[in-house]
């Protein structure tokens, strides 16, 4: 009976505990829901806008390369002219030819001799040698330092001027005294045949000087009308005339 009871009162007092456990267990997960339930003080914070993104400005257009002028052809200035005067015998100051090939121009008042020598650098050369009054023109050549040797008995002047160009002379030369043409490219190189006249009393010689050679087509005295064969070399070339009176070249 004793065991009886102790049994009743143990069983009692478990399920005594069994419900307060219980209980306890109801009131904290009711607890629980209200906490969950109610709403904090707090305010939610609101989320941050993301900013848009700025446009990216498009690249500005690179400015086309402006055109460089062309340099514009500057004339080559012609050398001036070298100009000498005097009276009788006299060897002239230095001067300094204007071109490699120039064209002297002299003349002379005087009765007796009339003989001219230049000097350029070592080289002579012969330019007049007449009697009397005297008009014409030759070449001098070089380009260095030069003098002339004058002989003569009365006023003379000379002009040295650089030789220009004058196609048209490949087709024939004419003129009067001494006399000497432009440069020209002659129409062909070799053998040409050439007519030739001449109603002057002295000495009549034509001399065609290229740049690959010389060649004479005349060395008479006195009057010609003839033909003969000029030889041309490579170009460019002149005629060199020494004449006492009128006188035409032409092509046969």
């Amino acid at each position: 009976m004793q065991r009886f009871l102790g049994f009743m009162v143990i069983s009692l007092l478990l399920l005594a505990c069994g419900q307060t456990t219980g209980q306890q267990i109801e009131s904290a997960a009711s607890v629980a829901q209200v906490a969950q339930a109610e709403p904090t003080d707090e305010p939610t914070a609101k989320p941050t806008r993301t900013p848009r993104p700025t446009n990216t400005p498009r690249p500005t257009a690179k400015p086309k390369p402006t055109r460089t002028p062309r340099p514009t052809a500057t004339a080559t200035p012609i050398p001036e002219p070298v100009v000498l005067s005097g009276v009788g015998q006299t060897v002239t100051d230095p001067f300094m030819p204007p071109s490699p090939v120039s064209i002297i121009k002299l003349t002379h008042t005087g009765r007796r001799n009339f003989i001219v020598k230049a000097y350029t650098g070592n080289d002579e050369s012969y330019l007049v040698n007449e009697i009397g009054r005297y008009t014409g023109s030759r070449v001098l050549y070089g380009d260095s330092s030069s003098f002339l040797e004058i002989n003569a008995d009365g006023e003379w002047t000379v002009e040295i001027v650089p030789i220009a160009l004058d196609q048209a002379a490949a087709n024939g030369f004419s003129g009067t005294g001494d006399l000497v043409s432009g440069l020209f490219m002659p129409t062909k190189e070799g053998p040409i045949p050439f007519q030739f006249s001449h109603n002057g009393d002295s000495n009549f010689i034509v001399q065609v000087t290229c740049q690959g050679g010389m060649d004479y087509a005349q060395n008479e005295i006195g009057t010609v009308d003839g033909s003969a064969i000029v030889k041309f070399s490579e170009g460019p070339c002149l005629w060199d005339v020494q004449a006492d009176g009128d006188w035409t070249i032409s092509p046969k």
